[in-house]
């Protein structure tokens, strides 16, 4: 029987790869998460949405949706609409790096409730995507950006985990309902060394230290067992050896391409324009031969298919073709998927097979679908482009970078030595621990939304996307 839960700690270790948590798990060397988590409930591997990348990977955490379907299809996108009618507004492009990240909340659909709405008592740190907290309880509202900048450009990772311990530690005394809790410095370290570094790996042992003296503190107040305590990620990293300029090369092509941090360039005039986010995903926008006002199709774009395809640098390529259905080319084939109108997914084949899976049905549940991917090069691959194409800010398309590069050779300050926001394997599984028995072998980050909510006794909405793990 599964304990009465009265509150949730979540702990999101940001950049967390499965293989290294596991193996830290199976060596002892994260003895209090093994001790107050994963020995009292479930250690699982789950797999993560597309885009792989903080911000957008946080959508089912937060509010049990699929980024695409909150409107948040990268860190970085364009507005087709609105850059072709509005000359001056600040809802024409994005970048959630930097000041901008303050214009998340306002930017993610309004369609669906927060984590922070059900639970007013909630307490948020290092986290931009916190519609619904109350301004005295979102503890790093002024302090995340200077924080987020420390991290990024010193090598002091390390004290900014340690002041989201502090401040974790300190909440506890407001008696929360729910906690959501950012560790930067395992993605940190990884971007400016490499996935195995040993300040990487000290990273996910400050986070087991950080379970310990939560542990303590809790069962000081006696409310220990009654604490749901979750730890999981939004993505992997691997090591990047050579940078892709996807800039440079859409503007070989001839285009006037729109990318930041150079706003300005083609502010007005722009014909095409390349997002990227973590580095190894980007949005593809191109201006149709009726304007910005409609997606351009993958048919009308084939020519430029099939030179991102040429490209080593490039595996996935994806868009939505005429029917209004995703259609996927890599160099290992051509395939068209799409959810039909009883929410089955159907995958057929054109060429070959972009993602080489082997007894793939051409037409299964959601649930089939990851089961029969998840222990391939490309878990959930499917669903995953389907969802994110739903946003109309995405792309008219997609890239998914191969495994050692990135998509962006400028305006990278340090130097990104990993990257992150891919389709395979390495960028899409997380660790997945709680302190709760979970019923499921094969597990999605969005229904970890729904556990919480399960778990604490609240109902669990009809309309996220994710499903409950505990009974």
């Amino acid at each position: 029987m599964m304990p009465e839960f009265k509150s949730c700690i979540f702990i999101m270790a940001d950049g967390a790869r499965a293989d290294v948590f596991s193996d830290l798990l199976e060596k002892g060397d994260l003895p209090n998460i093994s001790k107050y988590i994963v020995e009292k409930g479930s250690y699982r591997e789950a797999v993560t949405v597309f885009p792989s990348t903080t911000g957008p990977a946080y959508t089912p955490y937060i509010l049990g949706k699929y980024p695409g379907r909150c409107n948040l299809p990268g860190i970085r996108w364009f507005d087709r609409n609105v850059y072709s009618n509005k000359l001056l507004s600040f809802n024409r492009f994005r970048s959630y790096i930097g000041l901008e990240t303050y214009f998340m909340n306002k930017d993610i659909s309004k369609d669906f409730k927060t984590v922070f709405e059900i639970f007013p008592r909630s307490v948020n740190i290092f986290n931009e995507l916190s519609r619904g907290i109350n301004f005295k309880n979102d503890k790093t509202l002024f302090s995340k950006l200077y924080y987020k900048v420390k991290s990024h450009f010193t090598d002091r990772t390390d004290e900014v985990d340690l002041v989201a311990e502090r401040i974790l530690l300190q909440s506890l005394k407001e008696l929360p309902d729910f906690v959501y809790a950012v560790f930067l410095g395992i993605d940190t370290y990884s971007h400016i060394n490499h996935p195995f570094h040993s300040k990487v790996v000290d990273s996910y042992r400050r986070i087991d230290n950080t379970v310990g003296l939560l542990a303590k503190s809790l069962e000081s107040q006696g409310r220990l067992e009654e604490t749901l305590l979750v730890i999981s990620s939004d993505h992997g990293l691997t090591q990047t050896h050579s940078h892709f300029d996807s800039l440079e090369f859409m503007n070989n092509l001839g285009y006037k391409t729109f990318y930041y941090p150079n706003v300005f360039k083609h502010f007005a005039d722009a014909d095409a324009a390349s997002l990227i986010s973590g580095n190894a995903m980007a949005n593809i926008y191109v201006k149709s031969r009726d304007g910005w006002g409609r997606r351009s199709t993958y048919e009308e774009l084939e020519g430029l298919v099939d030179k991102f395809v040429e490209r080593p640098e490039i595996d996935i390529v994806a868009g939505l073709d005429e029917k209004g259905r995703a259609k996927v080319k890599s160099i290992n084939g051509e395939a068209v998927t799409w959810l039909d109108a009883e929410g089955n997914l159907n995958y057929e084949k054109i060429k070959g097979d972009p993602f080489n899976y082997n007894g793939m049905p051409k037409k299964m549940s959601a649930e089939e679908a990851l089961t029969h991917s998840f222990n391939t090069e490309y878990p959930d691959a499917l669903l995953q482009i389907i969802q994110l194409l739903e946003s109309p800010r995405t792309g008219d398309l997609v890239l998914s970078a191969s495994p050692g590069y990135d998509l962006r050779a400028k305006h990278e300050n340090p130097e990104h030595r990993s990257s992150h926001g891919a389709l395979f394997r390495d960028h899409m599984i997380v660790p997945f621990a709680i302190n709760a028995k979970v019923n499921k072998e094969f597990i999605r980050t969005v229904d970890i939304f729904a556990t919480i909510l399960s778990a604490l006794g609240q109902p669990v909405s009809d309309n996220i996307d994710g499903i409950s793990l505990v009974d």
